[in-house]
């Protein structure tokens, strides 16, 4: 069982990373243990900032809130495989392009107490999702929590939703994470 005390360290450095003061990171972090919720937790949230930057492999956008509160996505970018070349061994591994088919592309989220993020295959020329796995998360303060749905809703929308019993303020909610793809590119929202 993790209690909310137990997640306060690894919010309060994820939001510390990001440039949140530490009167800011405390108040927010007393909401929470209350059963609030940040401003972060939903991409509906319209950010103060947005920044995106290649970083190891991946574009990711860090986007902070009136609340001061952060959220960070990440979508993996595409590496061309030519068939018959010699790759090191990790090629194998990660997002590939093969034609208009881009497979194995990770795309997360991260906003200090929630992480979730899952793996999928998507055709950049029809905007067709065709395969969805790996789902993982990490909820803190939650006393439990089970992967609830993880599939293609829509022929463009990879889809990841986890069931969590929360613990400071015992309630039941859901947390999802989907990537839509349009325009060949794959954008990410959320709630958590």
């Amino acid at each position: 069982m993790q209690t909310v005390s137990g997640v306060t360290g690894s919010a309060s450095d994820f939001l510390a990373k990001y440039g949140v003061d530490q009167g800011t990171i405390d108040t927010l972090i007393a909401e929470y243990e209350n059963g609030g919720k940040w401003d972060s937790f939903s991409s509906e949230s319209a950010p103060v900032s947005s920044q995106t930057q290649r970083v190891a492999g991946f574009d990711e956008t860090v986007k902070h809130y009136a609340d001061g509160s952060v959220a960070v996505t990440r979508a993996q970018v595409p590496r061309v495989i030519t068939p018959g070349t010699i790759q090191p061994m990790d090629a194998v591994h990660g997002c590939t392009v093969s034609g208009n088919m881009r497979n194995n592309c990770q795309a997360d989220m991260w906003v200090g107490v929630v992480s979730m993020g899952f793996l999928m295959s998507y055709n950049a020329s029809t905007n067709t999702v065709t395969n969805v796995y790996g789902g993982s998360w990490s909820i803190g303060g939650a006393c439990g929590s089970s992967q609830k749905y993880l599939g293609k809703p829509a022929y463009n929308v990879a889809r990841l939703e986890v069931s969590a019993s929360m613990c400071a303020i015992p309630y039941q909610t859901v947390f999802w994470l989907q990537a839509t793809v349009s325009g060949g590119v794959a954008n990410e929202s959320w709630s958590a």
